[in-house]
C-alpha cells in the first residue's frame, strides 16, 4: 500500500551512505479508518526520522553520567520509570543503568558520535536509529487501545506524562513512554515494526482511528 511518510532526507546519509529507513512506512496509509464517522478515538503516526542511542552507564559510573549529560546537554538521568526531556535531548528510562536517548534534525550518526565521545570511560553506546521504530499515538480512546495489549496500570493517577515502562504488546517487546496527557510513544525493534504496526490498527478499528 502506498504511504505518506517520506523517508530520510539527504543530510542522513553521512554515515553510512545511506538514509534511514522504516520498513512500516509500506503500510502506515494516511486516512480515517474505524468505527465512525467523526473525531478519531486516537490518531497513530511514525516518528522519521529520530536519532536514537542506547546508553549503558558502566558499574559505578551512573552518576558520573549524569553529571556529564547534564554539563553538555543541560539535562540528568531520569530515575527508573522515567522519562526526562531537555531541548536538544530525550532520555528515557529502559532498564537497570540503561537509557534511550532520542533527538531529531540530526546527521545520521551524528548523537552517537557526541554521546560517544562526551560519555567515553563510563558509558557504552550504541547507535539504535536503524533499529528501532517509533509510534505515536495521540487521542481520548489511547489508553483503551494500549490496554489491550498491556498488563502496565496506565490510569493517569498511575501513569502519566513522563513515565515510561519496559513491557509486551502482542508479544513482542516494546517500551512505552507517556509523552502527554493523551500521548503515548512505543518504541519497537525494527523486525517486528510491520507487524506490530497492523496490530495496533487492527485493534484501533473499533475505536475509530486516523493516521497520519
Amino acid at each position: 500500500m502506498p504511504s505518506s511518510f517520506a523517508s530520510a532526507n539527504t543530510r542522513d546519509m553521512e554515515a553510512w551512505g545511506h538514509p534511514r529507513q522504516t520498513p512500516s512506512k509500506s503500510v502506515a496509509r494516511a486516512g480515517r479508518f474505524g468505527a465512525g464517522t467523526g473525531a478519531p478515538g486516537v490518531t497513530l503516526s511514525i516518528r522519521h526520522p529520530v536519532s536514537i542511542v542506547c546508553v549503558i552507564a558502566r558499574k559505578g559510573r551512573t552518576d558520573a553520567v549524569s553529571s556529564l549529560l547534564h554539563a553538555q546537554y543541560g539535562i540528568a538521568l531520569p530515575t527508573a520509570g522515567r522519562s526526562a526531556t531537555a531541548e536538544e535531548l530525550v532520555l528515557h528510562w529502559c532498564g537497570a543503568n540503561q537509557y534511550y536517548a532520542q533527538a531529531e534534525d540530526l546527521a545520521e550518526a551524528r548523537l552517537y558520535r557526541e554521546l560517544r565521545s562526551h560519555l567515553e570511560g563510563v558509558a557504552s553506546c550504541s547507535d539504535q536509529s536503524h533499529g528501532r521504530v517509533i509510534f505515536s499515538l495521540v487521542g481520548p480512546r489511547v489508553r483503551d487501545l494500549l490496554a489491550k495489549g498491556t498488563s502496565v496500570d496506565l490510569h493517569p493517577r498511575i501513569f502519566g506524562p513522563g513515565h515510561c515502562a519496559i513491557t509486551q504488546m502482542a508479544h513482542v517487546g516494546v517500551h512505552l513512554a507517556q509523552t502527554g496527557p493523551d500521548a503515548f510513544e512505543i518504541s519497537v525493534a525494527r523486525s517486528f515494526s510491520c507487524g506490530f504496526w497492523e496490530w495496533l490498527a487492527g485493534q484501533a478499528q473499533e475505536l475509530g482511528y486516523e493516521i497520519r
